[in-house]
């Protein structure tokens, strides 16, 4: 018995459809696997470190830390910032308090087996603090008398958009750079003391701030990352 050409190819194409079809089948598993995360990565800001232990009048340290959803990452940050500052009228500043950061980010490398990141996200920031300012009378009933003017469990919020890089450098050990952008806080010009400086967020007559960060990580894996994504 004779089968023409085009039944072979009928035969052929059905034979291809029903290879698509089972790869359709095991697709929905394999996306479904993607998103349990391969690792955590936890760190501190460098910068920080240096000025730390390179200058009297301030101590602050960041720690970051974040988990991946296949494209997506969770991240969360604590900072801690105690500082003090004085002029030459012999006006004494000091600062204290603590500050969180929590986000979403989107890598846009989508390839990578090794989770090197080129990200955009947001962050949701709050921090409670202290601050305190001694300064002298110059003039009155009696000059040279020390004043002080404080404020305590002062609380502020503030939003930002971040952008940056996270680079696998050996092993375990990683690079990373964050550019931010905030907004949205309060400037506490009811207070009878304006802060100077709110902790994580900068100058507090500022609407607006620009920050860098420049972190050293490290990686622990919690599984290995699927081969199927150098397909995706």
């Amino acid at each position: 018995m004779k089968i023409s050409g085009s039944l072979i190819n009928l035969i052929l194409l059905l034979g291809a459809l029903g290879s698509q079809a089972q790869e359709l089948v095991i697709h929905p598993d394999s996306v479904k696997g993607k998103f349990i995360p391969t690792g955590v990565r936890f760190g501190t800001e460098a910068i920080n470190i240096v000025r730390t232990f390179t200058e009297e009048d301030v101590t602050e340290f960041t720690f970051t830390a974040d988990i991946d959803f296949h494209r997506y990452f969770l991240n969360v940050e604590w900072g801690r910032l105690d500082r003090t500052r004085q002029n030459d009228m012999g006006h004494q500043y000091e600062i204290s308090g603590s500050y969180f950061r929590i986000g979403p980010e989107v890598n846009f490398l989508k390839k990578d087996l090794e989770k090197n990141a080129l990200f955009f996200g947001l962050r949701y920031a709050w921090t409670t603090f202290d601050d305190e300012l001694r300064y002298t009378s110059p003039s009155g009933f009696y000059p040279n008398e020390e004043n002080i003017i404080s404020n305590t469990g002062l609380r502020a919020s503030w939003y930002e958009m971040v952008t940056g890089i996270k680079v696998k450098i050996w092993k375990y050990l990683w690079l990373a750079y964050t550019a931010r952008f905030k907004f949205g806080v309060d400037t506490f010009e009811r207070n009878d003391l304006i802060p100077h400086e709110i902790p994580g967020y900068g100058r507090a007559d500022e609407v607006v701030m620009w920050d860098f960060d420049y972190w050293i990580m490290l990686r622990i894996p919690i599984r290995k990352t699927p081969k199927t994504l150098l397909s995706e």
